[in-house]
């Protein structure tokens, strides 16, 4: 944007100038001529015409200069309180914009927590397999309490959910969490319904970003038992621990 001229104009300048250099140049010519004019017997009553004429000019050209020095010092009063504007116009656009970098700073700020909490989270799967025409379940019980097998596959305000179950062997079970909360999460093997005489041997693991984490090998004998067969604890900072039983 285009900045408008701070030069202020009281009265004509340039008028006040001439006038006063008008009055100067008649003082120092009639001074020069003087010697020049009609000598006219020295008369009292014509020299002290002259001089009477003279103090005019000179109290005239003073009241001009005091009028000038009046000017500019109001012209210099005004430039002052335009500038003192300008300034306290320009502190309040740079408040505003400093209020605008701080807003967007705390947002980026928010969204970096947030980034950084969800990259935290870290999926968590959980793998049950058998070989026998039994039907195992199985059973994980996240930090809330809230337990997820065949019946209840899935839970409000969990992303966590029973991917697969197989109601007759050979078969597998797959829970999966894809952001696991801090806490600990247990994993129960069901020995839901007996088809064999000499029990079942069950296989499972637990698949993180880190790796995998294989549970021992469990035999169930009876039909309705339900053993613990490990924990995972997850950290506040997505670290996972397996305590197989």
């Amino acid at each position: 944007m285009r900045t408008r001229s701070r030069d202020i104009n009281i009265f004509s300048m340039s008028a006040l100038d001439l006038f006063a250099s008008a009055l100067g140049a008649f003082i120092l010519i009639a001074v020069v001529l003087f010697p020049y004019f009609p000598n006219t017997g020295d008369s009292a009553e014509r020299v002290a015409e002259v001089r009477a004429q003279l103090e005019r000019v000179q109290s005239e050209l003073q009241s001009v200069q005091s009028q000038l020095g009046a000017c500019e010092t109001q012209r210099q009063e005004v430039q002052a309180a335009l500038d003192a504007c300008e300034e306290q116009q320009r502190t309040a656009v740079s408040q505003d914009a400093l209020g605008a970098c701080e807003s967007r700073n705390q947002q980026l700020e928010s969204a970096l927590n947030r980034c950084q909490a969800q990259a935290r989270k870290k999926f968590l799967l959980v793998l049950m397999s058998w070989g026998s025409s039994d039907d195992i379940d199985l059973h994980v019980i996240d930090p809330a309490g809230r337990e997820f097998f065949y019946a209840d596959s899935t839970h409000s305000g969990s992303r966590a959910k029973l991917e697969e179950d197989n109601t007759r062997g050979p078969g597998n079970e797959i829970w999966l969490h894809p952001a696991a909360e801090p806490g600990t999460y247990r994993v129960y093997y069901n020995y839901f319904g007996r088809r064999s005489d000499s029990g079942v041997r069950v296989r499972g693991a637990v698949l993180t970003p880190d790796g995998r984490s294989p549970f021992p090998v469990k035999r169930l004998r009876r039909e309705g038992e339900k053993p613990l067969i490990a924990t995972i604890e997850v950290d506040a900072e997505g670290n996972m621990h397996v305590s197989p039983r």
